[in-house]
């Protein structure tokens, strides 16, 4: 699984519920989205921004500091930058440290050399929340006026988005009021373009309806030269989402299928995958001895992934046709080699889905890949085994492992059709995962 580098949304949430929530809405609007639950685990944070459409992490800053709250949304930034949108995904009910936050990121984005600006648009009309007049309201309600004024955490005493933002930051806030968002969208387009010329921070805006929060989206993404940070409790996250195109177009990374098998049977398989799709091949290198190269090997191999397009194979193999076929020895280092090349390349450059075939080399691959087991799915033939690994840095990645001896002719281009549907059907998925252990 992958995008193109930096074409994935990173939102901060202030909670797992809305990280979660977010993430679903983002699911929906069929990006590939997944949830993590703590700020500090950067790698996990940096592994998943190359390999999903969508990085939600769950600071649960609610109710921490402003000082801690910034903080964590700035290690959420580094760690998932460089991003085609990044989000601060707020309570929808404005709790929290929202100024602190939308500041904090404001703040890191622009030392990344972008001219940001924070669009907020807190409504969440499916909740019955809703902003008129830069006033947040609760079913119609003031917040102030709700049972969250009494909140035990975080009391509500005021409704005016502007100055809750303005408790925690200095910069300079604007309100677009809902007759410019329901007017023409060129008058729309032109509010939001003046806010940013006369160096406005923060753009709040109003909305009622879903069909409010996506016009200002679609509107606010289409102005040039201009990087928008969302400040939403969720649904604005998926409307720019949308609007910049992100997930349904994004290019997809080709599947990868690793042979350490001779067998006869293996290399008809084989023949018949390439006759059926594209197929880039790499040999397995060998050194001055005759025997395999693994770091030759992952040159050629991450070139080859790098250089396919979506939707293709990459296939390393130790012997596609009889005159190929190895001394014993170097067969004997065969398994070893081949999954170092692997794991080494998948550091690299991600792929859709992996396909072993050869006992010896799927459990090596297995090993290699430091998965702690395979979450067994289904299988696509007698012996082939379908499912996605448990545990390691690849986590979730769809898998099919057979025998050399395993099947019939056609049985690889089977396996190949399940890694992509298993892959489509992780795209249409919140996958939610868990921060691999430091230590």
């Amino acid at each position: 699984m992958t995008h193109a580098p930096g074409r994935h949304a990173l939102v901060v949430a202030d909670d797992l519920t809305g990280a979660n929530a977010t993430a679903a809405g983002l699911a929906r609007a069929r990006l590939r989205a997944v949830t993590v639950t703590g700020e500090e685990r950067t790698e996990t944070i940096a592994e998943f921004a190359s390999r999903f459409d969508a990085v939600v992490v769950s600071t649960n800053n609610r109710h921490t500091t402003p000082q801690e709250s910034a903080a964590a949304a700035r290690r959420v930034l580094e760690a998932g930058w460089p991003a085609a949108l990044v989000s601060n995904r707020i309570d929808s009910t404005l709790r929290g440290n929202i100024g602190a936050t939308t500041a904090a990121l404001v703040t890191g984005l622009r030392a990344h050399g972008e001219d940001v600006v924070a669009l907020c648009i807190p409504a969440h009309p499916d909740a019955d929340r809703h902003t008129v007049g830069g006033v947040q309201l609760l079913r119609g309600h003031r917040l102030e006026e709700t049972e969250l004024a009494h909140d035990p955490r975080s009391p509500m005493r005021r409704s005016e988005v502007a100055a809750l933002m303005a408790e925690q930051t200095d910069l300079p806030t604007r309100s677009i009021p809902l007759e410019t968002v329901t007017g023409p969208s060129e008058d729309l387009a032109t509010a939001l373009a003046e806010a940013v010329a006369d160096g406005v921070g923060i753009v709040i805006v109003d909305a009622v309806t879903n069909e409010h929060v996506q016009r200002t989206a679609e509107v606010a993404a289409a102005l040039p030269d201009i990087t928008w940070l969302s400040v939403d409790p969720g649904p604005a996250t998926v409307a720019l989402a949308r609007a910049l195109g992100l997930g349904e177009t994004a290019p997809r990374a080709p599947y990868l299928a690793v042979s350490g098998s001779a067998t006869g049977l293996t290399r008809r398989q084989l023949a018949r995958l390439s006759s059926a799709r594209e197929v880039h091949v790499v040999r397995v290198v060998l050194d001055d001895d005759g025997l395999p190269d693994p770091d030759a090997t992952t040159a050629a191999l991450t070139e080859a992934i790098a250089g396919a397009g979506g939707e293709e194979v990459v296939l390393l193999a130790s012997a596609l046709g009889e005159d190929e076929l190895l001394p014993h020895e170097a067969r004997h280092r065969i398994p070893a080699a081949l999954a170092r090349s692997t794991r080494d390349a998948l550091r690299a450059q991600a792929v859709e889905g992996l396909y072993l075939t050869g006992g010896d080399l799927a459990a090596a691959c297995l090993g290699e890949l430091a998965a702690d087991g395979l979450d067994v799915a289904d299988e696509v033939a007698p012996l082939a085994v379908a499912g996605t690994l448990v545990g390691g840095p690849w986590s979730g990645l769809p898998v099919v492992t057979k025998g050399g001896l395993v099947g019939d002719d056609d049985t690889a281009v089977a396996c190949l059709a399940f890694l992509e549907r298993t892959a489509a059907a992780i795209r249409r998925n919140v996958q939610p995962a868990r921060p691999r252990p430091t230590h």
